[in-house]
């Protein structure tokens, strides 16, 4: 069982408590023993989830503070069944979660019976109950769903166990028992089912009348059932979903229908149009990516009928062109969300009238190769943009610098950043991005190998001429504050004389602006929780050390940055003192010493992929053994030093490890 964060929960500043309790003196934890319970739980609305849950184990006083029921609301509970006892169910009506999901459940007696208690000791406050994937049975799920009085939202997706025989609530007893508990359910998720008919789908959607959100993404639909049979389209099918059922019901419940997923369905261009015409449908997030037939005429109708529409997404639909967007401006100027994701056909003029969304709040055009940078200065500059919280332009080639300039000064207030393989990206976006988007949450410049040490540490580059003078000083001499001692690198390789790198003076320039608080380079990106510097190969020690420095780091992912030796891990163990995820694939340098500093001090991480890294022996699967308590997902493929018999003491010591991925070990 673990606790997790929703990935809708506001973000909340942190003080690193974990670290400083456990060095507390004597006098300040009699101090922390003395306050009442309600401030401590005031206390613990303002910090991260990860410092909650560890401030909860300061003393029985403070654990109890964290089970105020205000604290759980964004909390999500992940039961693996086959791994929890009945004793640890108990507890569970201590903490009133509204959010549960019930992973690896099987038909077997024990896991009916944790899931049964389960249920009973969360079912009064449960808002939101996910069986993604689990081979649930119908008795299983009948046992459920009583306890379930609350619920708002139900996901069934993948369950292909539960509607394989097609008798779903089809017993009176088990229909009426559904009705009663379901009533109040306002999200299904029915998506990538393979046995769902129209018989069950009607039964769930009868039982539900209040579904105001539905998902049928990666269903298979059959778009002309029967075509011999002139009466199939006024009787359900007993073996498969059917179009025509679809549209009845979105017929009877489109009053109240506001979000709709028929991605990954095949969706053809007629069905589009049939679905926008249905009297008294008012649809205000549509999901159709992934429907290639799609194309520009059938948009131009789906808006026309569906004005009301705020998120539409078209990933992966080839067909469509600029004519799309335009068809949007039009008839939705009201949209929030905007993915364009792999619409290959996308040109500039699809970006260019960008500021005539004024709502827009997330747009996505990655892998869509011919939008350019002028056209994407027109369309995020020309007008302010205040509601715009996040762009990606990943494998956007054409992307320069002078964009991400100019997106910087237009929208100081941007959440998400994803520049991910735009490989004209250079130094000075990195300059850009921490002078003007100080606000910024989540950052990608993953495979944009011009990104040097300069870049992340906020300097100017020095000219070819001064660079090619100062090979001596290559690195400058490998040092570390406060975690090490002052050593120095071998002379440069062939392949390094061509790069400068940044000096120990001026690295030290840098930590003395960190020091006086004020930071330069990326460090002045306070908010950051996500940052991927993937494939960033001019990136050497003396940069991270003194760039990485972030205490609401959540996720770091360093995948082939060849710069990256032990020296960088102790500074990220040091200066990133909340991480959760680490990456550092092919990291070629790194050692079993560095990844033992690293696990010891960061001992909330719950995914480490340190797979493709030769140097790695069984001494580091003993020390994430020994200190991993919280890791849910581990990659150690192709890591050659490592043996079987290790991997296996390691998953006897780390029950909870959901995902060991060990190809060619």
């Amino acid at each position: 069982m673990r606790t997790d964060n929703d990935n809708s929960a506001p973000y909340r500043p942190s003080s690193g408590l974990y670290n400083d309790v456990t060095r507390a003196p004597c006098y300040k934890t009699k101090m922390a023993a003395t306050l009442p319970v309600e401030v401590i739980a005031h206390v613990m609305r303002f910090l991260s989830v990860g410092d909650r849950k560890a401030s909860a184990l300061v003393n029985r006083q403070w654990y109890e503070a964290s089970l105020d029921p205000a604290l759980q609301t964004n909390t999500v509970f992940h039961l693996l069944t086959p791994f929890t006892s009945g004793s640890t169910v108990q507890k569970f009506g201590l903490r009133k979660s509204p959010n549960l999901i019930l992973n690896d459940m099987d038909g077997s007696s024990r896991s009916k019976e944790v899931v049964k208690k389960a249920c009973q000791h969360l079912g009064q406050h449960l808002q939101s109950l996910s069986l993604k994937g689990s081979d649930i049975t119908e008795g299983t799920f009948m046992v459920i769903i009583p306890h379930c009085c609350n619920l708002r939202k139900l996901d069934l997706s993948l369950c292909n166990s539960l509607f394989l025989s097609g008798n779903l609530l089809r017993k009176p007893n088990d229909f009426q028992a559904a009705e009663k508990s379901l009533v109040n359910v306002r999200e299904l998720n029915l998506g990538s089912l393979r046995h769902l008919s129209d018989c069950v789908f009607n039964r769930l959607v009868t039982v539900m009348p209040n579904v105001e959100k539905l998902s049928l993404s990666g269903c298979t639909i059959s778009y002309e059932f029967s075509p011999y049979d002139k009466e199939s389209k006024t009787r359900a099918s007993t073996s498969v979903l059917t179009f025509v059922n679809i549209k009845a019901f979105l017929e009877r419940q489109g009053k109240k229908l506001t979000s709709l997923n028929l991605s990954k369905t095949g969706l053809p261009g007629s069905s589009l149009r049939e679905l926008a015409m249905v009297s008294g449908l008012a649809i205000r997030e549509l999901n159709i990516a992934g429907n290639r037939d799609l194309n520009d005429d059938d948009i131009l109708a789906l808006v026309k009928q569906q004005n009301g529409l705020t998120s539409l997404d078209v990933a992966m639909c080839g067909e469509l062109t600029s004519q799309t967007v335009l068809h949007i401006q039009t008839y939705v100027p009201q949209i929030q969300y905007l993915n364009f994701s792999k619409c290959r056909r996308m040109r500039d003029s699809a970006a260019s009238k960008l500021y005539t969304l004024p709502d827009l709040q997330y747009i996505n055009f990655a892998e869509c190769p011919q939008i350019s940078s002028k056209a994407l200065v027109s369309g995020l500059s020309s007008k302010p943009m205040l509601h715009l919280a996040s762009v990606c332009l990943a494998h956007c080639t054409l992307v320069r610098d002078e964009f991400v300039e100019t997106l910087g000064k237009a929208v100081p207030h941007l959440k998400e950043l994803d520049l991910t393989s735009c490989l004209a990206i250079t130094d000075r976006s990195m300059h850009a991005i921490a002078a003007f988007l100080p606000e910024l949450k989540r950052l990608s410049v993953a495979w944009c190998k011009n990104v040097t040490d300069y870049g992340i540490l906020g300097l100017e580059k020095p000219s070819e001429e001064v660079g090619s003078s100062r090979l001596c000083e290559l690195n400058g001499g490998r040092f570390s504050r406060n975690f090490g001692t002052i050593g120095f690198f071998s002379p440069p390789s062939a392949a390094d004389m061509t790069v400068c790198k940044i000096t120990q003076e001026e690295a030290l320039v840098v930590l003395a602006q960190h020091d006086a608080g004020k930071p330069t380079g990326l460090q002045h990106l306070a908010r950051l929780r996500v940052l991927d510097l993937s494939t960033c190969q001019q990136l050497s020690d003396l940069g991270i050390t003194c760039a990485i420095r972030f205490r609401e780091l959540v996720c770091l992912r360093l995948n082939m940055c060849t710069g990256v030796t032990d020296q960088s891990l102790v500074a990220i163990a040091t200066n990133v003192p909340s991480l959760e995820e680490l990456s550092i694939s092919q990291c070629h340098q790194v050692t079993d010493d560095g990844v033992t500093k690293v696990v010891k001090r960061l001992q909330r991480l719950t995914f480490l992929d340190i797979s493709c890294n030769d140097k790695l022996t069984n001494c580091t699967l003993a020390s994430i053994s020994q200190y991993c308590h919280c890791l849910q997902k581990l990659d150690v493929s192709l890591c050659s030093q490592m043996s079987h018999d290790a991997l296996d003491k390691l998953q006897c010591h780390l029950p909870h490890l959901v995902s060991l991925q060990s190809r060619l070990v």
